[in-house]
């Protein structure tokens, strides 16, 4: 038996797709394999923490900087256009010198979420990931790390481990639900990666019926950032078109009614745009809309893009936004942004050449 799982889970030629059984649990792979779960787990943890890099889809970019670094996977094509996943190994580091990584992840080519701010956004979506696209990103970060794949130049996070992983890449994660949530179940599952559920992070734009499809899987120790950037009904909806139909005060009903664990905290993200969302006005509304919600607000200065539709606030002007929300009760924070230089930080994600050929004529 254990020979006929052996070649059942041999490398095989991917054809620029991720497997699918990167999408399974252990006991989906016994189940498929044929096998005992006991007679799977060692065949399992090998799979997903040492597959080559053969059996993964293509790497087709790669960039490396002082933030971290940026890499781009085969996503099929749609039409004559090639699609790829991009996803960054962010190296994090405290005030007291402890030094780990952060892998974004994206859940889609794409996104049609349309928020004006984000380059993503302007690739609309082309197409939702599978499970098995989403954890493979995880497979080949490891695969990066260990020095698996060549680079020009060592990677100073050789050998190291990721630690956290956040949905903020590419796409809207509750657009794609199912497929997030059943990455989420593999990077969990105990036998693989075994990743602690309160070190991933979902960030949504604030879709309403994703939020609640998400509660009520009682999984209270995930944790979830709700893309904020605006406090105001007109405004948000000049920013994030999702708000016309999932209104803030409708949001902030939903977060009140979401089930968080005891000392929980929602991660508010704002992305603050020079004249556009960061006056003092704009911050009394912030400490209005917040008050009552278990909530920590990360402030991050808008990213330039290719091309940019607005302006990125200067240094002073980050510190004394922040510092006003504290003086109001919120607690703030001034979020650096990584791999600015690689265009993957907050943002700045999404091939603009695969735009530009998509709105080519044929």
């Amino acid at each position: 038996m254990l020979e006929m799982s052996t070649a059942y889970i041999a490398p095989q030629s991917s054809g620029g797709a991720a497997p699918a059984r990167c999408a399974w649990t252990l006991a989906e792979f016994a189940a498929a394999a044929g096998i005992s779960r006991p007679c799977a787990r060692g065949l399992y943890r090998e799979f997903l923490l040492n597959s080559p890099l053969a059996d993964m889809p293509a790497i087709t970019r790669m960039d490396q900087g002082a933030g971290g670094i940026k890499f781009c996977m085969e996503a099929g094509h749609s039409g004559a256009v090639a699609l790829e996943t991009e996803s960054v190994i962010v190296a994090m580091q405290s005030f007291h010198g402890h030094r780990w990584y952060t892998l974004c992840l994206s859940s889609q080519v794409g996104c049609r979420m349309g928020c004006t701010f984000c380059q993503t956004a302007r690739m609309g979506l082309r197409r939702n990931l599978t499970a098995a696209e989403i954890v493979v990103q995880l497979m080949a970060a490891r695969a990066i790390l260990r020095g698996r794949v060549p680079m020009s130049g060592q990677s100073e996070a050789s050998g190291a481990d990721i630690r956290n992983l956040v949905f903020m890449g590419m796409g809207e994660p509750l657009d794609n639900f199912d497929a997030v949530v059943q990455a989420i179940r593999v990077f969990t599952d105990p036998n693989g990666f075994n990743m602690p559920m309160s070190r991933i992070t979902v960030s949504t734009v604030g879709r309403i019926d994703g939020l609640k499809k998400l509660a009520a899987l009682n999984w209270p120790h995930l944790r979830l950032a709700i893309s904020l950037n605006a406090a105001d009904d007109d405004l948000r909806s000049r920013l994030m078109p999702v708000n016309k139909a999932m209104p803030l005060a409708e949001l902030r009903q939903a977060l009140l009614e979401y089930p968080l664990p005891r000392r929980g905290r929602f991660l508010i993200e704002y992305v603050l745009i020079k004249d556009v969302n960061d006056s003092p006005q704009d911050a009394v509304k912030i400490a209005q809309w917040c008050r009552s919600l278990p909530v920590t607000v990360n402030v991050i200065a808008y990213n330039p893009q290719q091309p940019a539709p607005f302006a990125t606030p200067g240094e002073d002007e980050m510190i004394a936004f922040v510092g006003q929300l504290r003086n109001l009760g919120i607690f703030a924070k001034r979020r650096v942004s990584h791999a600015r230089e690689l265009m993957g930080a907050c943002g700045q994600l999404g091939n603009p050449n695969l735009r530009r050929a998509s709105a080519a004529p044929a």
